[in-house]
């Protein structure tokens, strides 16, 4: 490790200060890796997984906000930590790829918060958050949303698509003929594809939508980055974000399966057109299970004669 730390401080970074602080951190997770690579401590496609998570770690960090700026890996605080912790709706091995990644950046450049144990301690293996909106608070965000962004909610909240989904979807998925989508799973090189049919007033808006489109071109043409920038405006112009009501992509998704079912969709239906492997996780993952619950409580308290009475 000392061998490294010394090649990490011969680096060309330091002669370089007034470099933008997103250029600036990128070419220290380089390095980083290039360290990695050379003691053989890890296989590329370890490496590939790191470059990705550690990349994408300040726009995290700008997500789940406020929280004091960093320009280089020394300057990461707990707070940074913590922060993700509460503010990302992920499952623990999410967590657990994410905060192994950062630790070892953090380690090898010397950073003290990486030896905190306490700080890195997985979550429980529940989500973080289960977050939907309510029946007028979506139809709110639908429509206060234009354009791009309207596209976008429409995917995610009545049908059910991923964020990646829908960035991935080409115009000749659409299949209007047929009043069907064809849809490539989630997975970094490419998932498993599935047809759902098109919701009458999806159909309506991606008819209009891809009338002028050649068969090749994205649905969204826009980045990661670019698809949350543009759900965070809709928020804004529909009022939610003034409410104090936070929206992500997977509240969206979740939110359909919530409404869906609540209008009569069986869990095996929404099985099918999440995409997922059985009824019990659509269940999960919409709060299902939750709600279950808390009825059978309050159930039990009836049943005791503990409930109190107005």
């Amino acid at each position: 490790m000392r061998s490294l730390g010394s090649g990490r401080r011969s680096s060309g970074t330091a002669a370089h200060p007034k470099l933008p602080a997103d250029v600036r951190w990128r070419r220290r997770v380089d390095e980083f890796l290039q360290a990695k690579r050379a003691t053989g401590e890890a296989g590329e496609p370890w490496l590939i997984r790191m470059r990705w998570e550690l990349g994408r770690f300040p726009r995290l960090i700008s997500r789940v906000g406020p929280t004091a700026s960093f320009r280089s890996p020394r300057e990461v605080k707990a707070d940074h930590i913590l922060a993700l912790r509460r503010g990302l709706p992920w499952l623990t091995p999410t967590f657990a790829i994410h905060f192994q990644a950062l630790r070892q950046f953090l380690r090898w450049s010397e950073n003290p918060i990486a030896a905190d144990r306490s700080l890195w301690r997985l979550p429980s293996g529940a989500p973080v958050h289960r977050r939907w909106l309510t029946r007028e608070q979506f139809v709110s965000l639908y429509r206060g949303a234009q354009g791009a962004e309207r596209i976008i909610v429409a995917l995610e909240g009545f049908a059910g698509l991923r964020r990646v989904e829908v960035l991935r979807l080409r115009v000749k998925d659409i299949l209007l003929d047929e009043r069907s989508i064809r849809i490539l799973g989630k997975g970094r090189y490419g998932g498993k594809w599935r047809n759902i049919p098109l919701q009458g007033e999806v159909e309506r808006l991606l008819r209009s939508w891809v009338r002028s489109k050649r068969p090749d071109e994205p649905v969204v043409p826009l980045s990661r980055s670019g698809a949350d920038a543009a759900l965070q405006r809709a928020v804004r112009r529909s009022g939610l974000r003034q409410a104090g009501v936070r929206v992500s992509h997977h509240d969206l998704r979740r939110t359909f399966g919530r409404l869906a079912n609540a209008s009569g969709m069986s869990l095996v239906s929404l099985q099918g057109v999440y995409g997922h492997a059985s009824p019990a996780l659509s269940a999960h993952y919409i709060g299902l299970d939750y709600d279950e619950m808390r009825s059978a409580l309050a159930r039990m308290g009836s049943y005791l004669g503990l409930e109190r009475r107005a």
